[in-house]
């Protein structure tokens, strides 16, 4: 209770000087006699800011008041508005500001309660960090422009650099300079509860020192600018919500509208951006679909009144954590203190001096500049730094509203030239190493080895645009037209790793189908989602007339299909050459058999077995009863899953052999087997070979040294094309 109630009381004093400082700064200028209203206005905007976002928050002990981010933007509107309207009474100049401020208050609270209805509270991840803080430094700057502006007797147009020197006025900003750098620096140093009213008393006790010191009286001091002063008796707050929607200019608040939405978009990443910091400080997570609803509600209470919304900061809330806040009598106590300002403060603000007033806007100032600025140097690269200034010198030369939008341009080049450094290449390889799962036979195996370089293999990854495509292209092309290497015959271009293409991409491929259609090479897509196939399609890079553009369902698939082309090239296949079924098996079984005599013997022993096509040998489970041998056609090993999918591991060709290893191991079937094509197999069973193994040594011997060298080759292929595909990593 005792820590609550302290650090309740300092940060109500924190928050009742910010609303006097944020009150004085929006209403200057032409509004300046009615700035004790715009003080209240700002009071009574801390009182619902704190009371209802306190009892809503999903952290107990938050601390809420008015968004420091807006207020610049707060007082270029109604310096905008006075201007727009210089034939207007300065009572309707108000009334259209107040309407201005009230309408924002609505709009930000339906657009706080819609995302976090909605729950897009981590929208704010979208935003590019260099942008957020390019943001929050133009608004520090602004801060600084707004907080001069403040001072007495100086006009920044034109700017004159002597005005600043000028005795009345070194004597109003100079002291709120020196009060904000020991605001920002003292507690740095100096870790106590007592800080910063410390501060603050200690500085306006110096202040009335100095009064007393050369003799000036408070009626002189008012005069110079020194003093608040002219401060109604009779209370700040004047409820006038309907008296500004009837005398507010509406032609000039509609003119205002594109600076209101940068305001929204900018409260709701800084709260949060804020959020996310109060969540370092406390430790724990927060709802951020709460904390916008809160704000929303509270935003929305504030607007009807006419003041403005606010939400939670994560320097004031780091602040209050180290007082020892753990509870929300904090907030309430935040909330009573600016209520009885309100109601009963305004003798007290008469003796206020403005040197705070200027130097809490330049507090924040040096925050934004010290951590975006300064500390930003060493945290970003040069290029996101370069936006962030970037974003700062429009500001102050051009305006908030073009600032945003040089920002997000910038940052959006930024990326398209950041993206378009990084391949979409994820692996390239050749024909010599990287195989589909077809299982050819050793000669096969050596022959697409011997001419793997006709394949350019290409396996892609990421988003492809048009300048990740183009630089795609200019790497295949260079490839095609490279003499010192083999010619190319297939390019085969892999999707399944690719996120989206875009259709400005199409344009590359495009010119990638005029080369390879000029060189006359197989330009092969795999793996096509059916948003890239379309796009492809609309582009004219896809045809099914064209004999060198071929699409097929997966990597996979087409390595076999080029597999297939180049064996019927280099390796006639023994059908072609009119060998029985039976005669191919045993043509290559002698050619792998240490002793081919043997072969004729296990032929006598095996079971002729034919299977139609889409039929299963055996399925997945099933018991091993036995080794096959494929004599004609083919037949693939699947893998069946739960959602009656079924995935390639293998296809067998003429001369390989099923299930070796279950004739060591007699498990169950690992796999299913189905025929891709009418095929024809030879069976020999376990109690055959076991038969064998007893009656015939010798035979039994060639087929234990058979299967040992063919599985010792196929695991030294796996290996070669293992580590040419790690090298190409």
């Amino acid at each position: 209770m005792i820590s609550n109630s302290i650090a309740g009381a300092i940060m109500g004093l924190l928050t009742v000087t910010s609303a006097v400082s944020f009150g004085a700064l929006i209403f200057s200028g032409e509004l300046e006699p009615y700035m004790p209203f715009g003080i209240g206005l700002l009071l009574f905007s801390s009182v619902i800011i704190s009371a209802v976002i306190s009892a809503l928050s999903s952290y107990p002990a938050i601390v809420a008041t008015i968004a420091e981010v807006t207020v610049p933007i707060f007082g270029l509107i109604a310096r905008q508005i006075v201007t727009a309207m210089p034939d207007a009474s300065v009572e309707q100049k108000l009334m259209t500001v107040v309407a201005t401020l009230a309408i924002n208050s609505l709009v930000t609270g339906i657009i706080f309660l819609g995302l976090g209805w909605f729950k897009l509270g981590s929208f704010v991840r979208f935003i590019p960090y260099p942008v957020v803080g390019g943001f929050l430094a133009g608004i520090g700057a602004l801060l600084l422009v707004a907080a001069f502006q403040t001072v007495s007797g100086l006009d920044l147009e034109p700017f004159s650099l002597a005005a600043f020197f000028q005795t009345n006025a070194v004597l109003q900003w100079l002291p709120g300079a020196l009060f904000a750098v020991a605001m920002f620096v003292l507690p740095q140093r100096i870790t106590h509860v007592l800080v910063y009213p410390g501060i603050i008393a200690g500085t306006v006790a110096l202040f009335y020192a100095a009064l007393a010191v050369t003799g000036t009286s408070i009626a002189d001091a008012t005069e110079r600018g020194w003093l608040l002063g002219n401060v109604p008796s009779d209370g700040l707050y004047r409820f006038v919500s309907f008296a500004a929607i009837q005398q507010a200019d509406w032609n000039v608040i509609i003119q205002q509208i594109p600076t209101l939405a940068a305001l929204w978009l900018v409260s709701a990443i800084a709260l949060l951006l804020h959020c996310n910091g109060v969540e370092l400080v406390a430790s724990r997570d927060l709802d951020l679909n709460q904390e916008l609803k809160a704000a929303g509600i509270a935003s929305l209470l504030a607007g009807l009144g006419g003041g403005v919304g606010g939400f939670a900061s994560a320097g004031e809330n780091a602040l209050s954590h180290q007082l020892g806040a753990r509870g929300r009598l904090v907030g309430w106590i935040v909330a009573a203190l600016c209520l009885a300002m309100l109601l009963g403060g305004a003798s007290l603000l008469s003796f206020f001096p403005k040197f705070i007033l200027i130097g809490m806007p330049l507090l924040i100032t040096i925050e934004f500049f010290n951590e975006w600025l300064y500390e930003a140097w060493f945290k970003f690269a040069r290029a996101d730094y370069a936006i962030i200034l970037l974003i700062v010198i429009v500001t102050v030369t051009v305006g908030f509203l073009q600032a945003i939008g040089v920002g997000l341009v910038a940052a959006i080049v930024l990326f398209v030239i950041s993206y378009s450094r990084l391949t979409v290449i994820r692996r390239i390889s050749n024909g010599a190493y990287h195989h589909s799962n077809v299982l050819w036979t050793s000669d096969e195996l050596e022959t697409l080895e011997a001419q793997g370089n006709q394949a350019y293999i290409v396996e892609l990854q990421g988003l492809i645009f048009f300048g990740t495509a183009n630089k795609l292209l200019n790497q295949v092309r260079d490839r095609i037209h490279d003499e010192q290497l083999p010619p190319v015959c297939y390019v085969i271009l892999d999707f399944r790793m690719v996120r989206d293409l875009d259709a400005s991409a199409v344009l590359s491929f495009a010119k990638l189908k005029q080369v390879a259609t000029q060189k006359q090479i197989h330009l092969v897509y795999t793996h096509l989602s059916t948003q890239a196939k379309r796009r492809l399609e609309q582009g004219e890079c896809l045809e099914e007339a064209d004999p060198f553009c071929h699409l097929f369902a997966d990597l996979d698939r087409g390595l076999e299909w080029y597999e297939g082309k180049v064996l019927q090239q280099y390796h006639p296949l023994c059908e072609d050459q009119g060998l029985t079924p039976e005669a191919a098996l045993a043509a290559h079984l002698k050619a792998d058999f240490s002793d081919p005599k043997q072969v004729d013997r296990l032929m006598s022993c095996l079971e002729v077995c034919h299977l139609a096509e889409g039929e299963y040998l055996f399925h997945q489970g099933d018991p091993f009863d036995g080794l096959y041998f494929v004599a004609s056609g083919q037949v693939s090993v699947v893998l069946n899953f739960s959602d009656e999918q079924n995935k390639r591991i293998r296809t067998y060709t003429i001369g390989n052999t099923i299930g070796e290893m279950g004739l060591y191991r007699r498990t169950a079937r690992m796999a299913s087997v189905v025929a891709d094509k009418p095929s024809t197999l030879y069976f020999l069973s376990a109690e055959t070979f076991e038969r064998i193994e007893t009656s015939d040594p010798m035979l039994a011997s060639n087929i234990h040294r058979f299967i040992v060298a063919l599985l010792a080759e196929r695991l030294q292929h796996r290996e070669n094309e293992l580590s040419h595909l790690l090298e190409s990593v």
